[in-house]
């Protein structure tokens, strides 16, 4: 007969096994082509004819303005090309089963997420990314709040947030955040957890440790990733961090900017030691033309 403790160590085991099986894997590119964001469909997890992605943020449209109660979205070349001439590359993936947000960006100038803007601003803010999100037939928003010449408003970055959850356009539909630096956000009366659906840090340093705060802000495991960088990480690190962030009960990882990075035969090999972690020894990522 087998010990409890042998039985509960199998246990978890299978808990931990179950859990990186179920785990998302959540992809930025970085001012891509039209040809990188069809390519997030192309891989697939060899045998099950499953996506290895379960998310694309495209990365990313601004938020321009000289002041921050005027603030205007913007979106440059490679942003236009795909959701003015290309959308139907977005429509592809979406039909797979993946989920495309857009991301928000500040832009050196003196506009953004957290300026302190009145609450009539922050609110004309978030109708308008909803507006644009229902215009492009996106799944959700994820916010960058960065490369503006003003920040650090909580409550004006609260209310923006609120504007976009409180709107019935973006019901169903994603609001993530890129986690880093940024516990001022965090805390009563203004605390973004309750409004976010999702967060991805990005520090790119390897840990879980580095979500363990935002579950101390209130979010929950299955709503973190942790982000992964192939700048920084190799395909074995990359293993071993997935494997990490299944064994910590968190829903999965985040894939910055391989685009950038990784050629495509190269990127299957990356997607296929994180897909071991995730699935067992003998899962591969192959990539499909």
């Amino acid at each position: 007969m087998l010990s409890k403790s042998t039985l509960f160590a199998a246990g978890l085991m299978a808990f931990i096994a179950s859990s990186a099986a179920d785990a998302r894997n959540v992809v930025f590119l970085n001012n891509p082509s039209p040809q990188d964001v069809s390519n997030v469909g192309r891989f697939i997890v060899k045998g099950t004819g499953k996506p290895f992605f379960s998310d694309l943020v495209l990365f990313a449209a601004n938020i321009n303005g000289s002041t921050p109660n005027t603030p205007v979205l913007f979106y440059n070349s490679q942003m236009s090309t795909i959701l003015d001439n290309n959308i139907a590359i977005v429509r592809a993936l979406q039909q797979k089963g993946i989920k495309v947000q857009i991301s928000y960006l500040g832009n050196h100038q003196n506009a953004g997420w957290s300026c302190n803007m009145s609450a009539s601003a922050a609110a004309q803010l978030g109708n308008a990314m909803v507006a644009e999100v229902v215009r492009y037939g996106l799944d959700g928003i994820n916010v960058d709040d960065e490369y503006s010449t003003c920040s650090g408003n909580a409550s004006a970055f609260y209310s923006v947030l609120s504007a976009i959850r409180g709107n019935s356009g973006f019901s169903g539909k994603t609001l993530s955040k890129a986690l880093w630096s940024d516990s001022q956000y965090f805390s009563a009366p203004y605390n973004a957890a309750t409004k976010l659906t999702e967060g991805y840090e990005m520090t790119y340093g390897g840990s879980v440790s580095y979500l363990t705060p935002y579950v101390g802000y209130g979010m929950l495991k299955s709503n973190l990733f942790l982000g992964i960088s192939p700048e920084f990480s190799s395909a074995t690190q990359a293993r071993t961090i997935a494997a990490n962030v299944a064994s910590g009960g968190y829903q999965g990882v985040m894939i910055w900017a391989p685009n950038a990075f990784l050629s495509t035969s190269a990127a299957a090999s990356y997607y296929t030691q994180i897909i071991k972690a995730q699935a067992g020894s003998t899962a591969s990522v192959e990539y499909v033309p």
